[in-house]
């Protein structure tokens, strides 16, 4: 690539014409433009945040993060974009603390890492022409790790009674839409195989990350199995899904990602961009999102809003990406196997702050066997159960608490406020902290439950003996509802 003087002109200008041997850091601009990709798909996945759901802050702040991926994917160069939109992510997530998102925490500390590693590299290295070089490869490791501690919990978590029962697994409910068409979805092997595939493809993911001999396997099958599951249309998954792409991006070998990115830029320069351009596909995409968020809160405001308006707007992005989120797998498996047979190179040495990013996120996963938060421990889809004193683990079977948070868990019966009374309807509980938090944002609806074997008839907030919490309590402790039944069934 042609060398810019400094490390402003690479925050400021594009590096336009490639070199044909290309430069092992190409593979951040291919990551700038994935990770831009990944946070729009967050982004839009949070649709009340958009309409105002939870103030004009964060609303601002989510069309600040759209904006900022459509200039970063339209100027995947410019490390100014890069760093301008993970603040934006990471002041959103922490506006809206607690945050029960699993793929958003990862995000988060990605992006952490990335405000960390752009800013120590700002100040150590003003004048570096080799700058990228050195942001590229500390953000590798960050990824790498990310995504080791995501599979790695995604098998631990899932070492429990439940998923492990074909009437309750989390996988059986991801296999039967996927099969309902070609009529296998009660079929006895299917179900079993997709239990046992789970922890196949996530055991070799993890492998293969730390086996680089043998990337290009656990890429492939990562890349395949997270293409596939969001278009199950089960949940959700496309912004879970185009996170791990983009961590993909930057956690596979340098000329890889350079590959990829070469390849990538070769299919789009065919297509002019000029300025001018770029502002109106700016301006016409964000006009896009809010006239279908406008047009649907007015037939909301008419009393026509029914579910079908969020199908249809969950079902708009199903399709994009399955376009998006195919060419992105093609283009990565095309530049895997052409580095083949690859021989790992040793890089260069890496601060031990680096490691500090995924480290803690690693402690934090162990939260639901200590008795913290059960939520944003990438334990999504997993049947765990922790609450009440009992577990369904099979390797932790007895509860390590080190807190009383899950302790205490109220049987939710019969309630004024709608939202509790579905609860009480699907027969759930919640433990006394977020029953607590629910009674003091709802001062005037009352709630009958039953916990620790006494009966509370229609609790109030001025009724009810409330603990005092402290700020790092109610940011960052967040509890799914306890499910009573057995076998657990699959939640979030």
């Amino acid at each position: 690539m042609v060398m810019q003087t400094g490390w402003l002109g690479a925050m400021r200008r594009p590096m336009e014409r490639p070199d044909p041997a290309g430069r092992a850091s190409d593979g951040l601009t291919a990551f700038a433009v994935m990770w831009a990709i990944a946070l729009i798909f967050s982004v839009v996945s949070h649709y009340d945040n958009l309409i105002l759901g939870n103030g004009i802050r964060i609303a601002v702040l989510e069309y600040a993060v759209l904006a900022s991926s459509i200039a970063l994917i339209l100027n995947p160069r410019r490390l100014g974009l890069l760093l301008l939109l993970a603040v934006a992510m990471a002041l959103q997530y922490g506006f809206r603390l607690p945050v029960a998102s699993n793929n958003q925490t990862i995000a988060f500390f990605m992006n952490a890492a990335i405000v960390t590693v752009i800013g120590v590299a700002w100040m150590q290295h003003r004048g570096s022409a080799g700058v990228r070089d050195e942001i590229y490869e500390r953000l590798r490791i960050v990824a790498r790790f990310l995504l080791a501690i995501m599979y790695f919990y995604g098998i631990f978590h899932k070492i429990n009674v439940d998923f492990l029962d074909p009437e309750a697994s989390c996988a059986v409910a991801l296999y039967k839409p996927l099969t309902q068409t070609f009529g296998l979805a009660d079929n006895i092997v299917g179900r079993y195989g997709s239990i046992a595939s789970t922890f196949v493809v996530e055991t070799i993911t993890l492998v293969c990350l730390f086996w680089r001999r043998f990337f290009w396997v656990g890429l492939i099958v990562g890349l395949v199995f997270h293409y596939i599951i969001p278009i199950s249309a089960y949940s959700w998954y496309m912004d879970f899904s185009s996170l791990v792409f983009a961590l993909y991006t930057l956690s596979v070998p340098r000329e890889v990602s350079a590959a990829f990115q070469g390849r990538a830029a070769r299919v789009l320069r065919r297509v002019p961009f000029n300025s001018a351009a770029r502002v109106a596909i700016v301006a016409f995409a964000l006009l896009f999102v809010a006239a279908m968020v406008l047009a649907t809160q007015l037939r909301g405001r008419a009393g026509d809003l029914v579910i079908t308006d969020m199908m249809a707007w969950h079902s708009s992005w199903i399709v994009m990406w399955a376009v998006v989120g195919g060419a992105a797998m093609v283009f990565l498996t095309w530049a895997a196997v052409d580095a083949l047979p690859y021989r790992p190179q040793p890089g260069p040495r890496i601060p031990w702050w680096v490691y500090l990013f995924p480290a803690t996120l690693f402690v934090t996963c162990l939260s639901p066997y200590l008795g913290l938060k059960t939520e944003s421990s990438i334990a999504m889809f997993s049947n765990l159960h922790t609450e009440g004193g009992t577990t369904n683990h099979l390797v932790l079977s007895r509860s390590l608490y080190v807190a009383e948070y899950q302790r205490h868990v109220a049987t939710i019966e019969a309630s004024s406020n709608p939202g509790m009374q579905d609860n009480a309807d699907r027969h759930l509980g919640i433990v006394r902290f977020d029953l607590e938090r629910w009674m003091q944002l709802h001062p005037r609806d009352w709630v009958t439950f039953t916990m620790d074997g006494v009966r509370y008839d229609r609790a109030t907030a001025a009724a009810f003996p409330m603990s005092e919490r402290n700020l790092l309590e109610r940011k960052l402790l967040v509890f799914k509802p306890v499910d009573v039944a057995r076998p657990k069934r699959c939640t979030h």
